[in-house]
């Protein structure tokens, strides 16, 4: 299976800059991605939309680190990032919600509601993981069903190599409607995508060192 969407997720618009240079065709912008990506700041925001202008760039909504069941203030705050986003020209955004190892339908309708208002696009982030196996289905149809464009995904906890998760990531593959795709990342590098991507039968990838 061809590659034809390599995503590199940076925290930084020279590392943007830098990442497309060497072929790759979507950006995911964070900020400190040793702490698995959160919101990036303003000035990030505005020089990597200037910098980055013939691919998309995917920018993250998480206020904290830790786990991704928001409270009342954590969640007006991703609604005012999303808002803010939208004022700065961005068209991408990826966010989860994930409460007691659920998907959180209330919050996530909320953001997802509030994103679409903002002609912003949703993609569901790795909290997607966080979900019990046994419940990932329904969520992922229900994302689809509510307009979420792509879930990025290792497959199981990062601590276990992707090549341990494949089956898994095989198994939501094999069950994803059409209009969503799902997007491995997490270990996933410019030596080893292809062989995951043929292995999958997907035609996106996503990491940090995926070019």
């Amino acid at each position: 299976m061809t590659i034809t969407i390599r995503e590199a997720a940076v925290d930084s618009a020279e590392a943007a800059k830098q990442m497309r240079l060497q072929g790759a065709n979507r950006i995911e912008l964070n900020s400190h991605l040793h702490l698995g990506g959160l919101t990036p700041d303003t000035r990030t925001i505005i020089d990597t939309l200037i910098a980055i202008t013939d691919v998309p760039v995917v920018i993250m909504v998480r206020p904290r680190a830790g786990n991704f069941a928001y409270n009342e203030n954590e969640l007006q705050q991703m609604q005012e990032t999303l808002q803010q986003i939208a004022d700065l020209g961005g068209q991408f955004v990826t966010f989860g919600i994930v409460r007691n190892h659920q998907l959180d339908y209330e919050a996530m309708s909320l953001l997802i509601r509030h994103a679409h208002a903002l002609d912003l696009q949703v993609v569901m982030h790795m909290a997607f993981d966080d979900i019990e196996q046994e419940h990932q289905p329904q969520a992922m149809y229900w994302l689809a069903e509510h307009g979420v464009k792509r879930i990025l995904m290792h497959g199981g906890p990062l601590s276990e190599s992707i090549s341990h998760t494949l089956s898994h990531i095989q198994t939501l593959v094999n069950m994803a409607p059409n209009h969503i795709t799902i997007l491995p990342g997490g270990g996933l590098t410019a030596e080893n995508a292809q062989r995951i991507a043929s292995a999958l039968g997907v035609h996106e990838v996503h990491g940090s060192q995926i070019v």
